[in-house]
């Protein structure tokens, strides 16, 4: 039994790091959390400390791998995300501002409309299904009506990771993230 925890555990840990590492999408907190307990349930037992100073000491790197996975920005997508999500319907749109106020804003994207560049469109989201109402800023870059669009990188890896606030009435309604 402890074996298959343990097992399982490091499974999961060697996913969280090709998340984290490889793909650049941040894991939750409270994922890694639930490894340091299933890994301490699959490791130590109940003996006396000195008789298994090895175990401890797997143990102990363990959590360190963990912590460091959980802290380390191994990308600009891991602050930008945790930002973003700090933004909650209800906030006004001033304090969404200040919350995102280091990231790039707009979507970065020329406003081409079946080949004309201007007038309105829709966008859809193809990870979500979401429709946005799209319009043109003065500058002939597009915007999402009704919303804020926040990028934390203009790096052709991210440069479309769009943290999107949606407002009415100055009000945050709905924040969501659209990788790019």
């Amino acid at each position: 039994m402890k074996n298959a925890v343990t097992v399982a555990a490091t499974v999961a840990l060697t996913l969280f790091a090709l998340c984290e590492v490889i793909l650049a999408f941040p894991v939750s907190g409270w994922l890694y959390l639930l490894l340091v307990p299933l890994f301490g349930f699959g490791l130590v037992r109940r003996h006396a400390p000195r008789t298994q100073f090895g175990r401890l000491g797997v143990f102990g790197a363990i959590v360190a791998a963990i912590a460091v996975l959980y802290f380390v920005r191994w990308t600009s997508r891991k602050p930008f995300l945790r930002d973003l999500y700090s933004v909650r319907p209800g906030m006004s749109e001033a304090d969404a501002r200040q919350i995102m106020a280091r990231y790039v804003e707009g979507t970065g994207w020329p406003a081409v409309y079946d080949g004309a560049p201007s007038g309105t469109g829709t966008l859809t989201d193809l990870g979500t299904g979401a429709t946005h109402v799209t319009g043109t800023t003065p500058t002939g870059e597009m915007t999402i009506l009704s919303s804020l669009v926040f990028r934390h990188s203009t790096d052709g890896a991210f440069n479309s990771d769009w943290g999107i606030i949606t407002l009415k009435d100055g009000r945050v309604t709905n924040v969501s993230f659209s990788p790019d």
